[in-house]
């Protein structure tokens, strides 16, 4: 039920606070970049500073859109290892693709059915400079994915 009301809330603010200076958005993506580098990830920056890392290559047909349903499991963490939420195993959450934060929306797109990927989620594509229970204002997001179901 907590990560139910975690991702919900995430679609609430979209892509986070959209007070942040370019200067502060480019700091929080190469904090992002230097963990990803420091962890010795085989990653690509998406959109806004996003990293992704492809772990393994999905076999489903249908690709994600803006307005697919999904089912995936997670286990999401602060960089310096804190996990604050996971699903279940074998209890996938599931979610339209435009009620989860902006990080999701843009490391989902095009991915299928199957696909396990890494992603480092800056601030400004998170939660921004809200506090939520276990994640601090201003937190940059570490998430282990699976892809189960895309409807």
């Amino acid at each position: 039920m907590r990560n139910l009301l975690f991702l919900l809330l995430a679609g609430l603010s979209t892509f986070g606070c959209n007070t942040y200076s370019d200067e502060q958005k480019n700091q929080f993506i190469s904090e992002a970049e230097n963990y990803a580098k420091k962890h010795h990830w085989n990653y690509e920056v998406l959109e806004g500073g996003l990293i992704v890392e492809i772990l393994e290559k999905g076999t489903g047909t249908e690709k994600i859109q803006s307005g697919s349903e999904i089912e995936m499991e997670y286990k999401g963490q602060l960089t310096n290892g804190q996990k604050f939420d996971q699903t279940e195993p074998g209890k996938p959450f599931k979610s339209n693709l435009k009620g989860l934060i902006g990080g999701f929306q843009l490391g989902f797109l095009g991915q299928v059915e199957g696909t396990k990927l890494r992603m480092v989620v800056p601030p400004h594509l998170g939660y921004g400079d809200d506090a939520l229970d276990d994640i601090p204002a201003n937190s940059t997001l570490v998430f282990d994915v699976s892809i189960e179901n895309v409807y």
